[in-house]
């Protein structure tokens, strides 16, 4: 059973460790499960003689998007291998799928979920602890994989994303938004992993620190790579990565392990460290709400004002509500443009008009909307099902809008936002004297 109240310890690298094993160029390291498990299994079981406590299964691009087949084959051979290999706990590790999620590519978010259902499902019948969601890039895609966990399992989710040497992922998000959507999300751990060093991942990691209450882990790379006589190098020595491993405990850090170039010798190291270290220190909510978009984090107490865009609603303006008729959801991308650069803090989304499919409008507003606004959104509804569908698609986490003090409106309203982790405004206050405040609440 996965204990988040101690200090925790992963594996390192698979696919740089496989390349050493005969992993051709270009081929899926997950074939190796079935042409190859003693090549797979070796690799596991130097990590758990190396005292990795997490061992994770070779796993992480077995999609249907990516083998063009069904994974369960892959998926429950590698988690056999990483099972035998002797490490105490064997993580199912999901990794991105290869194709982008609407609206910057062409995969929709219900198929991505229904991808990583199957991937998720597979694992637990398999025998997996854990499911380890890593190397995201893209927000939306890591909420459709840590939903699909969550809603198809009774396993652990631990979600790391990836980020880039200016502090963001490759869509742009960045380290606070992700701390506070995975973990409105419901999450049981989060952080980061791969791409960077751990030097220059210690900035990313202290925004995620800043903005989470859930234990953090780290699985820095072995230093950013370089080529030597053709091949990649990594320069971090296992002793140099035990130091940032100290340091990064130090920081409040739960979970340590490595990603690319680390090897066993590096997780060693890690191993001595963290038997060294005294327990993790019990993090606590600090009473303040934070919300998001797929940018930065809006942090309200009590005292709080914030500048709320109102203007993406159909509601007197006649040009929104041409543009709902029509399907145009561009033109409302034009307005939350416009509203940022006058200083709005959250967008206000609506598409409430007569005749109009609030299931396919809204859904589709928010993807336009978040398309070039980072912002976060208030999500104005108050059809229950035309508000999943939109809680679903949305990147960060939303204040969920016009749930009155009615009986029949809180039962409808309060589950969506206990399930998505929302930020709820309360507009009335009904005859039983039910109070609301119009304010997010964490």
């Amino acid at each position: 059973m996965l204990d988040l109240n101690r200090r925790l310890l992963l594996d390192g690298g698979m696919g740089t460790m496989l390349q050493g094993s005969g992993l051709e160029p270009g081929q899926a390291p997950e074939t190796l499960n079935l042409t190859n498990p003693a090549a797979v299994e070796a690799v596991h079981a130097a990590y758990a003689a190396a005292g990795a406590d997490i061992i994770t299964a070779n796993t992480f691009g077995a999609s249907r998007q990516k083998l063009g087949e069904d994974p369960a084959p892959y998926i429950a051979a590698g988690i056999s291998l990483a099972r035998r290999a002797g490490g105490k706990l064997a993580a199912l590790d999901v990794g991105p799928l290869g194709t982008l999620l609407k609206p910057f590519g062409p995969l929709s978010f219900q198929r991505a979920y229904e991808l990583f259902a199957e991937i998720v499902t597979a694992g637990e019948q398999a025998g997996a602890d854990l499911v380890l969601i890593e190397t995201m890039g893209d927000l939306l895609e890591a909420k459709a994989a840590l939903l699909a966990a969550k809603e198809n399992t009774r396993l652990p989710v631990l979600a790391t994303m990836t980020f880039g040497a200016d502090g963001r992922t490759f869509l742009g998000v960045d380290p606070a938004a992700a701390a506070v959507t995975l973990t409105s999300l419901g999450a049981d751990g989060i952080g980061l992993n791969c791409s960077l060093g751990p030097e220059e991942l210690r900035p990313v990691l202290g925004e995620i620190l800043r903005n989470t209450y859930l234990p953090v882990m780290i699985q820095p790379n072995a230093g950013l790579p370089r080529l030597v006589d053709g091949e990649t190098a990594y320069d971090v020595t296992p002793e140099e990565f035990a130091q940032w491993g100290r340091t990064f405990l130090e920081d409040g850090v739960a979970i340590l392990g490595g990603c690319c170039g680390t090897s066993p010798a590096h997780i060693r190291a890690l191993r001595q460290v963290l038997d060294a270290a005294a327990p993790p220190a019990r993090r606590e909510r600090d009473g303040v709400c934070r919300l998001c978009g797929w940018q930065g984090a809006v942090s309200l107490t009590e005292a709080s004002i914030a500048v709320v865009g109102e203007r993406l609603n159909p509601t007197g303006r006649p040009k929104m509500k041409e543009a709902l008729y029509a399907k145009d959801w561009d033109t409302a991308a034009e307005d939350a443009i416009a509203q940022r650069e006058e200083g709005a803090d959250f967008l206000v989304v609506n598409a409430g008009l007569p005749d109009i499919d609030q299931a396919e409008a809204l859904p589709n507003l928010v993807l336009a909307i978040q398309k070039v606004s980072p912002l976060p959104l208030v999500i104005d509804c108050s059809d229950p099902a035309a508000m999943e569908k939109t809680l679903r698609v949305c990147r960060g986490r939303p204040i969920l809008n016009s749930v009155n003090g009615r009986a029949d409106s809180l039962t409808a309203m309060l589950p969506l936002a206990v399930k998505y982790g929302t930020g709820l405004i309360v507009l009335a206050l009904d005859e039983n004297g039910i109070s609301g405040n119009p304010a997010a609440r964490q």
